[in-house]
């Protein structure tokens, strides 16, 4: 097995989601930060100080072109996922960009495209994946626990300032891209089906012109439903209920700047508690990632994957839209 520090990644973005994934990524065993861009170098060195990273860049293009690093974290703002996962998949990087993959599918093949003409890997970072809750909850229901499972009730939201970047058009935000996207993931790994049409509901912020509210609901194969929620204009509350023919589980998912806890309580009794570092989480996924490049491995957030959740939210949007069901 290649020793720590074979694989150097570099970072584009400094916003929020650094703090977690930048220390995942130095917590993580087959590979190290080596470098990292900001919007200006400002931003770089001041990230780079704070983590003690080497290298900083004047510019995105400026890491890059670097044949020091071998993959590329995308933590920019939604909108700059296709142009600079695009760029490194050609400069031959292996490329990890961060959720929402793209801003809709078209641009998802585009960049599924880039890779497969450069030979380079890339995935959507979904870091709930690397929750050991989700496996064992999943097993739980192999088991038998609840029967087979009919429906998933999922929900996401917190109250967003409207200074956040999250409000704007133009960036890419929405509720749906930024936190309702776990809740459709999640129903998906559970009910271990893709759904086939969409009803959905929307209330759009009348200034900025994006979804604060959205609801849905994913039609599953064989009669079963998943209902997801999500908005920027109610308290915290992040969860799921997996319903079956023979009982339920439901799930609290509790949340600090370190930690995600989750809690499940299956058939109204049976309690348990899975807490995790968040830093962790993104260590894993990091690890996974170059796995599935070094050593040809399969990961659960593969390219394939990140299409398939694109086709979903553009569905939804259309639904939203035109409150016609929508084929998938």
């Amino acid at each position: 097995m290649e020793q720590k520090g074979t694989i150097k990644w570099g970072v584009l973005g400094t916003g929020n989601i650094v703090n977690k994934a930048g220390r995942g990524l130095q917590l993580s065993q087959h590979g190290v930060w080596h470098g990292v861009a900001g919007r200006n170098r400002e931003n770089g060195e001041a990230c780079a100080a704070k983590f003690g990273v080497p290298t900083v860049y004047d510019d995105y293009q400026g890491l890059i072109d670097d044949p020091e690093i071998d993959a590329v974290y995308i933590a920019l703002l939604n909108h700059l996922h296709m142009e600079w996962a695009i760029k490194a998949c050609r400069a031959g990087k292996h490329v990890l960009v961060e959720k929402p993959f793209a801003m809709d599918l078209a641009e998802a093949k585009h960049i599924h495209d880039a890779a497969a003409a450069s030979g380079v890997t890339v995935a959507e970072a979904f870091v709930w994946r690397f929750h050991p809750a989700y496996a064992i909850l999943k097993r739980h229901i192999v088991e038998g626990r609840i029967g087979e499972v009919q429906q998933f009730i999922g929900y996401f939201s917190f109250v967003a300032t409207k200074s956040s970047t999250r409000w704007k058009k133009e960036w890419g935000g929405g509720a749906l891209y930024d936190i309702g996207c776990y809740p459709v993931s999640w129903s998906r790994f559970f009910m271990v089906a893709e759904p086939e049409t969409v009803d959905a509901w929307a209330v759009w912020d009348e200034a900025e012109q994006v979804d604060r509210r959205l609801a849905a609901t994913l039609y599953y194969p064989g009669g079963r439903f998943a209902q997801i929620s999500c908005a920027f204009d109610m308290g915290v509350g992040t969860g799921f209920d997996i319903l079956g023919t023979t009982g339920r589980i439901s799930i609290r998912i509790n949340v600090t700047p370190e930690t995600m806890t989750i809690e499940s309580l299956t058939n109204g009794t049976d309690r348990q508690e899975w807490p995790m570092s968040r830093f962790q989480m993104f260590a894993q996924q990091a690890d996974s990632f170059v796995e599935s490049f070094r050593d040809g491995t399969t990961q659960p957030n593969s390219v394939g994957d990140a299409l398939q959740q694109a086709r979903i939210l553009d569905a939804m949007f259309t639904a939203a839209r035109s409150g016609q069901r929508t084929p998938i």
